[in-house]
């Protein structure tokens, strides 16, 4: 090797030495930075031959990064925030709840009322207990109302939060949409490299909204979906997230895939040429903060409402509705049932029990009183039992075309080809079986009936009303929409019995006046409280299965707080542990791509090492030259 090409080779050495002595002395200054990936140095000789051979020279600046453990972190960074989201706002409903057999909690204030007709059951002359159920019943109306508008508040706030996260996410695309663009133009590495590290840090953030999957070829194709194909980022495009939010939400506020018909706002991923992609529809979102807004906003909330909603109605039911029992009837060799239909309020349901014959299949049909014929056809789920055949029957044209009604969905059920329905009069309706066909066998024909006054309909009494509809009775009507939704939000104690309390126990007053010391009346409500079972519709939020929930109104709300409480336990657990999945990967991370500053000074002691050989090389090839020219 001669004097030059030993010089060269020196001097290239310096001056690689002395970039990466700059490089360590960034990594060494950004040690704290978050988001900055450590640097290295890429050398390569510069060639074998020529003057220049052995020569170094510096390629490029590159980030010491591992992209399997990078694209990890989004994973379960999305998972972290979508569990914490879930987590924070089912706590707060399990808050809302009350801890079971604390004064505040909705099970107590249930119970104290329950405990309060009990007590006026025991001594119905006394004012003093009569007074008590009336204010322990407004308590848990109250109560009712509270928890339900707080569920709704809640729903409000997810939905001014999809629209403030909506923008968020759009600084974050235009930050991404930027850095983009400048890597296009700038060739330099290590400018490169910091564009990299800014862009990846709007990309881990955006990660926590949404499941990310990112694509880049290397040759300015880079684009970003969520995991199931919802586009994000394509660039080139400026795509925006755009929230058509809405600024009431109350129970009747549910979510449609058509814009107009929603109740709700649609978070939509928009293109400057008028292209459009709804983010909510069809399951786009998997995981991240928003899937977990979605979910509370559309699925888990509502489900609380309507729990919430389930025990008013049961409430309000068990207390104000009468069973008519259908009266065995005979007509030749056909057997079946006579039902006065006349006590039917809108709602109000008739059922029919039959079996088919031979194979003893047992049917049920439940037929749905209806004031309002626009409401027709109702929707699937109008009763509690999945498994009933459902018929909406108008009574508005009275009780002849009622009937006629009633024979005509009854011929369309399975095997009713066997049913004769006949109009007795009077409001009384008859229904009876094939007779020697042997098809099928009447069972049992009833149906359920809101009284609608204080006294002389029974011992029933409309203890609670429906304060969203200025204190209408209840009785589950379909025609303005389903009473029962959002009913939790507006039971209130009926004004008339507020104005009498007498009527607690009195409850006929023709022909005779009933004693104010009759426990008949008290003695009903205290055992429709305690002992009325009916089927509750949210069953497989509660059981984990499709089966209906059959119980008390006590019963039925005991197991939704106890659900409640299991669901945030179990989502604070799952919060928790995804916390530490990612503090895990993070620490990893930090040992691959980030700046041990030890690690570093001792780097930085190699390189001064080699920079002073180098140098004694200039110098002794410099003596040498010197040598040569004193010849």
């Amino acid at each position: 090797m001669g004097l030059l090409s030993s010089l060269q080779n020196a001097v290239s050495g310096l001056t690689v030495n002395q970039a990466q002595m700059s490089l360590i002395s960034r990594n060494v200054a950004n040690a704290g930075t978050v988001g900055y990936t450590r640097r290295v140095l890429n050398t390569q000789e510069t060639s074998a031959l020529g003057i220049t051979a052995g020569a170094v020279r510096d390629v490029s600046v590159n980030r010491v990064l591992d992209q399997l453990l990078q694209k990890q972190m989004r994973t379960e960074s999305g998972g972290a925030s979508y569990s914490a989201m879930l987590s924070d706002y089912l706590q707060r409903v399990d808050s809302l709840f009350g801890q079971p057999g604390s004064d505040a909690g909705i099970n107590t204030i249930f119970s104290k009322f329950s405990t309060a007709i009990q007590t006026l059951a025991a001594d119905p002359a006394s004012s003093t207990a009569r007074q008590n159920a009336l204010v322990n019943a407004q308590s848990l109306a109250s109560t009712l109302n509270t928890l339900s508008e707080n569920v709704q508040l809640m729903r409000g706030e997810i939905e001014a939060r999809i629209a403030d996260q909506a923008e968020e996410v759009n600084t974050l695309l235009e930050g991404i949409g930027q850095t983009t663009k400048k890597l296009n133009e700038i060739s330099d590495s290590a400018t490169r490299q910091g564009l990299l590290d800014e862009r990846d840090k709007y990309i881990d953030k955006l990660s926590t909204y949404f499941d990310l999957r990112v694509f880049d070829n290397g040759t300015g194709n880079f684009n970003i979906y969520t995991s199931a194909g919802g586009p994000l980022f394509i660039e080139g495009r400026n795509l925006k997230l755009q929230f058509d939010e809405r600024f009431a939400v109350s129970a009747d506020s549910l979510y449609n895939q058509n814009a107009a018909q929603s109740g709700l706002g649609h978070l939509m991923i928009t293109d400057p040429i008028g292209g459009a992609v709804d983010l909510n529809r069809n399951g786009l979102i998997k995981s991240g903060s928003f899937a977990a807004l979605f979910e509370l906003r559309d699925s888990i909330l509502v489900e609380t409402q309507g729990h919430l909603d389930e025990f008013a109605a049961a409430l309000a039911t068990s207390l104000g509705d009468r069973t008519v029992s259908g009266t065995a009837a005979t007509v030749g060799v056909q057997t079946g049932f006579d039902l006065d239909l006349n006590a039917l309020q809108s709602g109000n349901v008739v059922t029919l029990e039959y079996t088919q014959q031979p194979a003893g299949t047992k049917q049920k049909v439940s037929l749905i009183a209806v004031n309002d014929p626009t409401a027709l056809p109702l929707a699937a789920g109008a009763t509690a039992d999945p498994n009933d055949i459902e018929f909406g029957i108008d009574f508005s044209g009275g009780m002849a075309a009622a009937i006629a009604a009633i024979g005509a969905a009854l011929a369309t059920a399975p095997g009713g080809a066997g049913f004769t329905v006949n109009n007795l009069g009077a409001g009384v309706v008859q229904v009876l079986d094939d007779g020697a066909g042997n098809t099928l066998d009447v069972n049992n024909l009833s149906a359920r009936a809101t009284v609608t006054a204080l006294t002389d309909q029974g011992t029933a009494l409309p203890f609670f009303v429906d304060g969203n509809a200025g204190s209408q009775i209840y009785t589950g009507s379909f025609d303005t929409g389903s009473q029962k939704r959002g009913f939790s939000t507006g039971i209130r104690v009926n004004p008339a019995l507020l104005s009498d309390p007498s009527r607690l126990v009195v409850y006929q007053t023709a022909p005779t006046t009933t004693s104010t010391g009759d426990p008949t009346r008290p003695s009903f409500l205290r055992d429709q409280i305690q002992s009325w079972e009916t089927d509750f519709t949210p069953a497989i939020s509660l059981t984990g299965s499709t089966a209906v929930y059959h119980g008390t109104s006590g019963q039925f709300l005991d197991r939704v707080i106890a659900t409640q409480s299991q669901a945030a336990s179990n989502s604070k657990a799952l919060a928790e542990g995804q916390e530490v999945v990612l503090s895990t990967l993070r620490e990893r991370a930090a040992d691959v791509s980030g700046v041990n500053t030890d690690q570093e000074l001792a780097d930085l002691v190699e390189v001064q090492n080699i920079y002073a050989a180098n140098a004694r090389i200039v110098a002794a090839v410099r003596d040498m030259f010197d040598a040569l020219l004193r010849i």
